[in-house]
């Protein structure tokens, strides 16, 4: 092995949101950047602030919270805040624990999570005074101006990593070195230095062909692309054997497009080895391509907890959804799915709450419908998300969207649309328990006749 040429730190930072939880959660673009790192043969160390409490089902945890000052934005929120993550004496440990860094790099989800981003990149430059950080992620990608006001203290690196990795090199000096060209971007590496025992993620696409109105898929990734076959299997094979890991969820924004010559391919591969492994599907799958050869390879392969992203079976709202499925539609995708020997409990179906136009009362009636066919409901409050066409209609509506990243918040927005407030909001919520509640109380009744 040559010899380690420079050092970097890889940081997922805190979150502060009013709710936060581990649905195989993975900073899947800083994975890719450790992977050109480590190809770079860069002494690399990662920081994971958002290292979790695992001891709920299916190897997903808790995080670590304490409250946290409310942004006057979030005033009339009647929830507490809070910074999600270790403590700041446990980042403070990490970060002396590694090699003082030639560079740090901070990455980024949530554009209305910019707080607890800023506040990682802050404890970082006091810890590290004259190293530079570099911010990346969906929050610089998307919203850079904004970003680069709230951060000063770091280089911005709002270029795709997969498709513009020779953008990284020109940032900073430290990086000028950096070598892309016959980089082959893969999970491995990052995955060993993780070392996430309880759950690891799978990537088997890259993008979507669809192009809902609320999503920034096609902003983030504008081709939609099949990653290589075996590099996924190796990647999954790697975190069972290596590292011990049962659970894995599917990342993918379209996972069932093209299934027969990708993700089929990898069922079977994933067959013939007979690992006991389970399968998440937490991004939402199509139900209108869950056809009987898919169900039945997905059930043979270990697939245990399935979500379809529905949205909303209303046709006024086909041209935002994609025309994902109306609600014949979704009535037989279930149908096939029992048929296939899936237990309905573990079946989600999400539906968006917070289309224009859409009433408290609207949702309400769908959540009903979803239930009545055994299967749990998964309200998603509305996040409009920069680059979208939903975003601009939102922002013509509301200003402030356009240079306040807190406005995103889908606790936070869904209260200023017309016809609803906190309370519309919550009875939402709260209504969904309770239907779920009933709907698990229904298959489990089934079962015992």
């Amino acid at each position: 092995m040559g010899k380690r040429t420079k050092t970097a730190i890889v940081v997922n930072p805190w979150v502060t949101d009013f709710k936060l939880y581990d649905e195989w959660m993975h900073p899947l673009g800083l994975y890719f950047l450790i992977s050109l790192l480590e190809h770079n043969r860069w002494d690399t160390h990662y920081v994971n602030c958002l290292a979790c409490d695992w001891r709920k089902k299916y190897g997903t945890g808790e995080f670590l919270a304490h409250d946290t000052a409310k942004p006057e934005t979030y005033a009339a929120v009647p929830r507490k805040y809070k910074r999600y993550g270790i403590p700041e004496s446990e980042l403070a440990r990490c970060l002396n624990e590694c090699p003082r860094p030639d560079i740090v790099f901070v990455g980024g989800m949530m554009t209305y999570w910019i707080q607890g981003l800023r506040q990682t990149i802050e404890t970082i430059a006091r810890m590290l005074p004259g190293v530079p950080v570099v911010a990346g992620g969906i929050p610089a990608r998307l919203m850079p101006e904004c970003l680069g006001e709230a951060i000063p203290e770091a280089v911005l690196c709002n270029a795709d990593l997969l498709s513009e990795p020779s953008k990284l090199a020109g940032l900073h000096p430290a990086l000028r070195d950096l070598e892309t060209n016959d980089w082959h971007p893969g999970l491995v590496p990052a995955l060993r230095l993780a070392h996430n025992r309880h759950h690891a993620p799978v990537l088997a696409t890259l993008g979507c062909p669809f192009r809902c109105s609320y999503c920034a898929s096609s902003c983030l990734q504008p081709r939609f692309v099949h990653r290589d076959i075996s590099t996924v299997l190796e990647e999954i094979l790697f975190a069972a054997g290596h590292l011990g890991v049962r659970d894995f969820a599917f990342c993918d924004d379209a996972l069932q497009c093209d299934s027969k010559t990708n993700f089929l391919v990898l069922l079977s591969a994933l067959q013939e080895r007979g690992l006991p492994l389970r399968f998440h599907t937490p991004n939402g799958l199509h139900i209108r391509l869950a056809t009987d050869r898919v169900l039945g390879a997905m059930r043979e392969s270990g697939f245990a907890t399935l979500r379809f992203g529905y949205e909303s079976g209303q046709a006024r709202f086909d041209i935002d959804t994609a025309s994902k499925a109306g609600r014949n539609e979704l009535a037989r995708g279930i149908a096939r799915i029992r048929e296939a020997g899936f237990d309905l409990g573990s079946v989600g179906v999400y539906l968006m709450a917070g289309l224009p136009g859409q009433l408290p009362d609207d949702v309400a009636e769908e959540m009903r419908f979803i239930t009545s066919l055994g299967v749990l409901v998964k309200p998603v409050f509305l996040s409009p998300v920069p680059g979208t066409g939903l975003f601009q209609t939102y922002a013509r509506m509301f200003p402030r969207l356009r240079d306040d990243p807190l406005w995103h918040n889908d606790t936070f927005f869904v209260t200023r649309l017309p016809g609803w407030d906190w309370s519309c909001a919550d009875e939402i919520r709260q209504g969904a328990k309770m239907l779920n509640a009933g709907a698990r109380e229904k298959e489990t009744a089934e079962k015992s006749d």
